[in-house]
């Protein structure tokens, strides 16, 4: 979605990309958000956690649906054993993203004169003899060493937890870095009771959109801030004046 968006932005200025937050960091993720639209570069804004439906599973946002069956406490019990469940998986797989993201760098360039390519062995000395092979070997090396790979998962631990051994609401990224998409059906699975028009009982993402929609239909006021905010950048910087 950033190479469709930066492919775009010049011929098509008034098209927008809104984007899960994913592996990028939170240098990146503030960026997007203090040029949003940028016209030198791109229009694309990323969500500051990791998908959308992590801003779903803020329990007093939660706790405004029409749907919910349970306490606010009970509602915060179910979401800490989920996300629980899934803490060290999710870290694990967040290295994982990480080493692929540092290692997708453009590390050799093309050549840009054609002088020395007279002949076939030419132009294959010349490919075999570029230093950034050798480089990029090393830094490939370096970069998947078994220590660094540990040091990643423990800082990401860290950050998800907040350094403590049990998660709790207000303390570490969890809420914001976990996935998301994975733990809130199963959260709206146990603590709510969504039915369409008819009386049928919703399940899956039936009843994780209906809820959604149920929650984004609240006034202004009552959503997440990012919400609020996206709203305002629309507002200002995207829908043309009167």
């Amino acid at each position: 979605m950033r190479a469709v968006a930066e492919a775009l932005y010049v011929d098509h200025p008034h098209y927008y990309f809104l984007v899960d937050r994913d592996h990028h960091d939170d240098a990146t993720v503030e960026k997007t958000w203090r040029r949003f639209p940028d016209p030198d570069t791109n229009n694309l804004l990323i969500w500051r956690r990791r998908e959308l439906e992590n801003y779903f599973l803020l329990p007093d946002y939660l706790a405004k649906s029409d749907y919910l069956q349970k306490s606010l406490d009970e509602l915060n019990h179910a979401l800490i054993e989920l996300a629980r469940q899934r803490l060290y998986f999710d870290a694990a797989n967040l290295v994982i993203s990480r080493l692929r993201e540092d290692l997708k760098a453009n590390w050799i360039e093309h050549f840009k004169k054609n002088e020395g390519f007279e002949t076939q062995e030419n132009g294959l000395q010349q490919l075999l003899g570029r230093g950034e092979y050798q480089k990029y070997q090393e830094k490939v090396t370096t970069h998947l060493r078994e220590d660094r790979r540990r040091e990643l998962f423990e800082q990401i631990v860290q950050d998800l937890t907040g350094g403590e051994p049990n998660l709790a609401l207000g303390r570490g990224k969890w809420l914001e870095l976990l996935k998301g998409k994975e733990i809130l059906p199963s959260l709206i699975n146990q603590c709510f009771r969504v039915s369409s028009v008819e009386g049928k009982i919703l399940q899956g993402t039936a009843a994780v959109n209906a809820v959604a929609r149920n929650l984004i239909r609240k006034p202004l006021a009552e959503q997440p801030g990012d919400f609020q905010e996206l709203r305002r950048l629309v507002e200002e910087r995207v829908l043309p004046r009167s």
